[in-house]
């Protein structure tokens, strides 16, 4: 899923299911100290831990949409987080899948059924329980063909249906139509929503499984695309009568422009037995401009950011006691890349987008810009994770005279001595002049800039158009861009990388939003996704890496450390190598340092 992920500000897959890596290796720790550089967990800090106060936290920009079926950003995905749940969650220091909303599931022999028990005290924040009902009513949705979920539904294509068993409320079966070894975290981890809130006069009970696999049948039906229609309107997905979710807080206000406010769900079920809900209140607070939030911050109007400056973090920030934060640096496993639309003449030749690598300084940018906390990547998969990683791929260095040498063999040259590469293509001479389209972010503008330097040594003019984040959203899904600076989260589940690359997914607005389209690499996403065989998957996966590294649809950059302050009054604030890496339901307040107690500002 393309969006903005909640640190980085940039395009991410953020939702648990969606995109890569399985385990990044090894546990983190950073103390509560100022100083935060050490890589284990810290231990759990909550003896006499108490609940109240609020905890509010700085975001860029408000989330495009909270509906979780087809939200793409990561300011929803990390709000989401605490109001829905899955049948399933990951364990934060294991990575392994442990029981949520259901039981593990019973797999039949041939791996084509998975049948879920619910917890029978599980409900949703309105006091309705959850149900079997609830579970294919949100398959439904997922699979309805003109629900704006693409980056979602690809990964439940082989999901046949699913049915209540033996009238039970309790127990849903999923059938898939052929083995899949990713079967278990598909169905484990998408977000359930409630059918009498969203579909209360059982509309989806008349919408037959075999609609949702061809699209000329779906087509037939206009009650699906009139209840498609209602799903993707934005009153679903910013009124509180539609967002109700199974979680530990619940949707109160999105004041827009200012952010959205959470507030602790009184009834929820799993308190003893999930997660602890300490805050009154958790308050995403809009705060675009990056100097304004720092000061926000310095005068206890924030209480977490992730500093997006890492000149702010190193050097306006250097003595955080000072205004009672702490700092720390955990590493989220995420990456970020340059993007060449290919459906432009200019990057639809492989050797000018391997060119443009070469037209690349990483390493100075992250010595100067990045204060070295960062690491070159060649490769779509998380670096750290060595059993799925192609360590073959030799790093493409910064070399000018490389770049130069193959946007020569691709045909372009200054022909009329402008100073500026040209080339004539479909009849007419076009010069080699592209924008790069950036949300409102100084350090990816500041980035872009050395970018744009070098490109113009070798003949090749540039410029960076900031946008808004919500129009520079619109414009990537319609791939109205020549090429812009995004990144991706790495979730801690097995990697599948049909969502980003594969050619289907580059229609409508999918994720395969640079249009690359490559027969050999659909071939071995789809093997990739077929092959029951571990042995025989790690190979393809490989040779997949490759397949890209020679493309070169994306001129990868680096993956880096977070950069957080916090308000030094939260105990057992803890960073895990997952996302979201601060759990802030988790996060208490001491009686005597509350500052939104009952008898205060409540």
């Amino acid at each position: 899923m393309k969006m903005k992920t909640l640190k980085l500000t940039a395009l991410s897959a953020v939702m648990i299911l969606t995109v890569i890596i399985t385990a990044c290796g090894g546990k983190q720790n950073q103390t509560n100290t100022n100083t935060q550089t050490s890589n284990e967990l810290a231990p759990r800090d909550t003896a006499g831990a108490v609940s109240g106060d609020w905890l509010i936290i700085r975001e860029m920009s408000d989330p495009e949409k909270l509906n979780p079926i087809v939200s793409n950003d990561a300011s929803a995905s990390e709000i989401n987080y605490y109001m829905y749940e899955y049948l399933l969650d990951q364990d934060k220091e294991t990575y392994e899948l442990v029981p949520r909303l259901a039981a593990m599931p019973e797999v039949s022999p041939d791996n084509l059924t998975y049948t879920f028990t619910l917890n029978k005290d599980a409900k949703f924040s309105d006091g309705k329980p959850v149900t079997a009902a609830d579970v294919i009513f949100t398959l439904k949705v997922i699979k309805i063909p003109f629900v704006d979920d693409a980056a979602l539904r690809n990964y439940f294509e082989m999901v046949d249906r699913a049915e209540m068993v033996d009238n039970d409320p309790l127990k849903v079966k999923f059938a898939l139509t052929k083995p899949n070894w990713r079967g278990i975290y598909t169905l484990g981890l998408f977000p359930i929503v409630p059918k009498h809130v969203l579909d209360p006069n059982n509309v989806t009970d008349n919408f037959r499984w075999e609609e949702f696999k061809d699209m000329k049948i779906a087509l037939k039906n206009p009650e699906m695309q009139k209840f498609a229609d209602f799903i993707n309107s934005q009153e679903v997905s910013r009124e509180g009568k539609y967002l109700i979710g199974s979680g530990p807080y619940m949707f109160e206000r999105w004041d827009t422009g200012a952010g959205v406010t959470l507030v602790k769900n009184p009834n929820y079920w799993g308190t003893k037995t999930i997660t602890p809900t300490y805050p009154q209140k958790i308050i995403f607070k809009t705060i675009q401009d990056n100097s304004a939030a720092i000061v926000a911050a310095k005068n206890k109007e924030v209480d977490a950011m992730y500093v997006i400056k890492p000149s702010d973090f190193y050097k306006d920030l250097e003595n955080t006691e000072q205004f009672n934060l702490l700092k720390a640096k955990p590493f989220e496993p995420a990456y970020s890349y340059l993007a060449w639309n290919e459906l432009s003449p200019l990057f639809n030749d492989k050797k000018v987008r391997l060119a443009l690598s070469h037209l690349v300084d990483r390493k100075t940018i992250i010595e100067r810009v990045l204060y070295g906390d960062a690491v070159p990547i060649q490769s779509h998969i998380f670096y750290k994770n060595t059993k799925l990683l192609n360590t073959d791929l030799p790093e493409i260095p910064f070399d000018l005279e490389k770049g130069k040498k193959l946007l020569e063999e691709a045909g372009w040259k200054d022909t009329d001595g402008d100073g500026v590469l040209d080339k004539v293509v479909n009849g007419k001479k076009l010069d080699f002049k592209f924008t790069f389209l950036s949300n409102t972010n100084p350090v990816r503008k500041q980035i872009l800039l050395v970018v744009v330097d070098a490109l113009k040594k070798v003949g090749i003019q540039a410029e960076v158009q900031e946008l808004e984040w919500s129009v520079y959203l619109d414009k990537t899904k319609k791939h109205e861009f020549d090429a812009t600076y995004s990144a991706w989260t790495s979730p801690t589940t097995p990697p599948d990388p049909f969502q980003i690359w594969h050619s289907s997914q580059s229609e409508g607005e999918g994720s395969n939003y640079i249009s690359f389209k490559n027969q050999k690499n659909d071939e071995l996403i789809e093997a990739y996704r077929n092959e029951m065989d571990e042995a025989k998957r790690l190979a393809i996966i490989k040779e997949w890496q490759k397949l890209i590294y020679d493309e070169q649809p994306y001129t990868f950059l680096w993956s880096g450390r977070a950069r957080y302050i916090y308000d030094k009054r939260f105990k057992n604030a803890r960073w895990y190598n997952i996302q979201p890496s601060p759990t802030y339901n988790e996060w208490w307040v001491p009686a005597g340092q509350q500052k939104y107690s009952p008898n205060k500002n409540n």
